[in-house]
């Protein structure tokens, strides 16, 4: 290694991978809040900082834009696709950028194409035995994708592919609730069930201090610990790999849709 500091960092680096660059825009300033209940609250807030002389370089929305709380999707009356493309259209006009919230749980809804196409790719985690898992989050029960699954990555630039082109040219993507979130604790439709007699993931042979309390369940608010990634691999193993896989994932997404270097802000 070496023979200089700098050296061996830059070693270092081609070992574990660069810093991601992100795009110049992105560490401006930037406003996010949420209960923006239509466009013209999303005009109004823009307008007020320029008669105000305050710098903004990036307006975010969070869910109230979508259909239903549905990702992939814009509210018909309060955030219109003519409406907000025009919002979108004078942000880029005037040289800002725009930002939106998705969430990984994906409503489960025959007519809904994210779902389905996600149902024909075989691409969510399942349950113990080997169902689609079932959660619940803001559209209401919901399927997760497993971005373990080889096949996660290119359902995930399609559907993300889809709203910029064909809905609204966003860009940039705030990725939310990928803790994996759930309203429900463990699967919200079936009842729990051992997946081994040895060892039970749900209930370690040891207790930690899960949300701040002793022996509180580790699938209180999210997966159960016996649901399935790709290649059977337990959620017990993999639930912190969830926020970076689903990060990689849309990073990929994209710098492959527009082109340019991604701006993604995971919580």
């Amino acid at each position: 290694l070496g023979p200089s500091p700098e050296a061996v960092i830059q070693q270092y680096q081609e070992v574990i991978g660069r810093p991601h660059l992100p795009p110049y825009w992105g560490l401006g300033f930037h406003q996010c809040r949420y209960g923006y209940h239509n466009v013209q609250a999303l005009e109004t807030v823009v307008e007020k900082y320029a008669e105000n002389k305050i710098p903004l370089d990036t307006m975010w929305t969070d869910i109230d834009y979508m259909d239903q709380y549905e990702d992939f999707t814009l509210d018909p009356v309060n955030f219109s696709k003519d409406e907000m493309n025009k919002f979108v259209s004078s942000l880029h006009s005037n040289g800002m950028h725009y930002v939106v919230i998705i969430d990984p749980g994906i409503k489960v809804d025959d007519q809904y194409k994210p779902y389905s196409d996600g149902v024909k790719e075989d691409i969510f985690i399942k349950d113990h035995n080997g169902n689609i898992f079932t959660g619940k989050v803001w559209p209401g029960i919901t399927a997760f994708p497993d971005f373990f699954n080889p096949g996660a990555n290119q359902y995930w630039e399609n559907e993300i592919s889809d709203f910029y082109h064909n809905l609204l040219p966003v860009d940039g993507l705030w990725i939310d609730m990928n803790e994996i979130s759930n309203f429900c604790t463990g699967e919200c439709t079936s009842l729990l069930q051992n997946t081994s007699v040895e060892f039970d993931p749900n209930n370690p042979p040891y207790a930690i201090h899960n949300r701040g309390k002793q022996n509180t369940a580790l699938d209180v608010k999210t997966l159960n610990m016996d649901a399935q990634h790709y290649g059977k691999v337990l959620e017990y193993n993999a639930h912190n790999l969830f926020g970076l896989s689903e990060s990689i994932a849309t990073n990929k997404a994209l710098m492959n849709i527009r082109g340019k270097r991604s701006f993604v802000i995971s919580r």
